[in-house]
């Protein structure tokens, strides 16, 4: 962790739930305040977009045949679907995604992906348009949204899938949190899709456990509402409705 003094050390461990550690490995806790350190430093930079940048680092696991991309940057509305769909322009694999937001909205996302002939992702020309596809979104607001559809129809040659998606969608206990588990089979720009309904429907992502395996993505949302609207019954009906239909259509 270059750069970081004493202060911003205890900064992260006061900021963070406690499962953020249990879920993060030591070397990645101090990987997360070194970038950090150096967001907070892009503030008094002669470039005013540059706090406005993520700061970005890859790191390869070979024995796993993944790379995990770690994003940290101000948290603002829609970020995880805008990551998950930068990830897809690049055409790369999400295996798992983990998302975590101090309390000061600095926003902590880890995704292990591979390659889009998979292995770890080492190929330059890869890493710069995932790059770039973050700063049209995140700094010039620019929609990916055509360019996922195309890559995905690309894609479409994947066989229909005979088990239907699975959509739960239910208030937390004691918490104003709204709770989303999705299991579906994985297809490509499908966290992109539920993320961007998700925020759409006025719920930011206060963190996720996204996870793949042998095809199959075990998805789980803790959102929190962004408006004033109450969350009653009907609105996480809807909600739970058109995440549903976004599935199958991704799926089909």
């Amino acid at each position: 962790m270059p750069g970081a003094s004493a202060e911003e050390i205890a900064a992260h461990f006061n900021l963070l739930p406690d499962r953020y550690f249990t879920q993060t490995a030591e070397s990645d806790v101090a990987r997360h305040i070194g970038m950090v350190n150096r967001l907070l430093h892009s503030i008094s930079g002669a470039d005013s977009l540059g706090s406005l940048r993520p700061v970005i680092e890859w790191q390869d696991d070979a024995a796993r045949g993944l790379s995990a991309a770690h994003v940290v940057t101000w948290d603002r509305a829609g970020l995880f679907y805008k990551l998950a769909g930068a990830l897809s322009v690049a055409g790369l694999n999400i295996f798992s995604a983990k998302v975590t937001t101090r309390n000061d909205h600095i926003a902590i996302d880890s995704f292990e992906v591979s390659a889009p002939d998979g292995g770890p992702v080492r190929d330059p020309a890869t890493l710069q348009v995932f790059a770039r596809a973050v700063e049209d979104e995140l700094v010039a607001n620019k929609d990916l949204g055509p360019l996922i559809a195309d890559k995905a129809r690309e894609m479409s040659a994947l066989p229909r899938s005979p088990l239907p998606p699975s959509v739960e969608v239910y208030l937390e206990v004691a918490s104003p949190r709204v709770i989303v588990e999705i299991h579906a089979p994985d297809r490509f720009g499908l966290l992109y899709r539920v993320g961007r309904v998700m925020a759409e429907h006025g719920f930011s992502l206060a963190a996720a456990r996204v996870n793949t395996e042998r095809g199959l993505a075990v998805d789980s949302f803790h959102l929190e509402p962004v408006d004033q609207r109450t969350v009653d019954a009907p609105r996480l009906v809807r909600l739970r409705e058109v995440l549903l239909g976004t599935v199958a259509a991704t799926i089909a």
